[in-house]
């Protein structure tokens, strides 16, 4: 069965403390942040201590990713060669802006992977792929680079600096045209590339209704989990995006109804006063892996 990745938690890298703490929580997945959760002269000390975690601590069956910093800064093939070795599920790649900084993160892993006998291609990526403008305009390359990647998020809070936004929501707390803009395309070329889309983090972490609509407003955009920086959020992450009892419960017989209905040669029928067929049966199926209900 695949792993749920509903709500990926991000925990500073060398905070002892929160790391502490994020092991308690109902995360799917914790994010060990080399990157901007780390000072510049700490970087090199933090991969120690991040590896130490993922070499001693008990992570409960959560997904164990480490966000690296940029290929581009060479400071994120360090990441991967002092970190390979403790196996972590995967890297977190911010920042890419084309498609041959996935594939040099792919051959600095198909190198690692082989020194220390982890078997070729098991080291996943994640991959922040519009935080630059140059990777919002290559987002499908970028996405399609390596068959490592299983998910694609979307920043915003990068790509507005480096674009010089004033601000990124209306006075109501929508999304402004360019951050829609990286949004959508996150989603659509997840879809494209079949992998995950995971929405990107909700900076007001006081706002929890805030939260819950955003996270609605992510699972009609098809996106299957979100990025947490705050305990508080991960709860209502969770609830959004598992599918309630009565979706998949009408799935489930919407799956069998096709299945019968197949063998005797019919492909289109009425279920529940509703004519369906073929994108009736591909959505119940997404439904039910999102839920990890198959």
């Amino acid at each position: 069965m695949a792993r749920r990745r509903r709500s990926l938690h991000f925990v500073p890298g060398g905070n002892d403390r929160m790391l502490a703490k994020a092991l308690t929580l109902p995360a799917d997945g914790l994010i060990l942040d080399l990157e901007d959760a780390v000072a510049p002269d700490r970087k090199a000390a933090t991969r120690g201590v991040v590896s130490e975690w993922l070499g001693r601590k008990d992570f409960g069956g959560r997904e164990r990713w480490v966000r690296m910093n940029p290929i581009a800064t060479g400071l994120g093939q360090a990441d991967i060669e002092e970190t390979l070795a403790a196996r972590p599920d995967g890297y977190v790649v911010p920042k890419p802006g084309s498609a041959a900084d996935i594939r040099e993160v792919a051959r600095i892993l198909d190198r690692l992977e082989q020194r220390h006998g982890i078997p070729n291609g098991a080291t996943r990526l994640t991959l922040i792929a519009t935080e630059t403008p140059a990777g919002l305009l290559n987002i499908r390359e970028i996405a399609t680079a390596t068959p490592r990647t299983v998910a694609i998020s979307w920043g915003v809070e990068d790509l507005g600096a480096a674009m010089g936004l004033g601000r990124v929501r209306d006075a109501g707390g929508r999304y402004l045209d360019i951050p829609r803009y990286a949004r959508v395309m996150c989603a659509v070329v997840a879809a494209a590339a079949g992998v995950e889309a995971i929405d990107t983090v909700y900076t007001d972490i006081a706002d929890l209704d805030g939260l819950r609509r955003e996270c609605e407003d992510g699972v009609a955009m098809g996106f299957t989990g979100k990025i947490s920086i705050h305990p508080n959020q991960i709860p209502v992450i969770n609830e959004v995006f598992t599918p309630p009892k009565e979706a998949i419960d009408e799935a489930r017989e919407l799956v069998v109804a096709f299945e019968e209905h197949a063998r005797r040669g019919v492909y289109a029928f009425t279920f529940r006063g509703q004519m369906v067929d073929a994108p009736h049966l591909s959505r119940a199926k997404k439904l039910l892996a999102r839920a990890g209900a198959e």
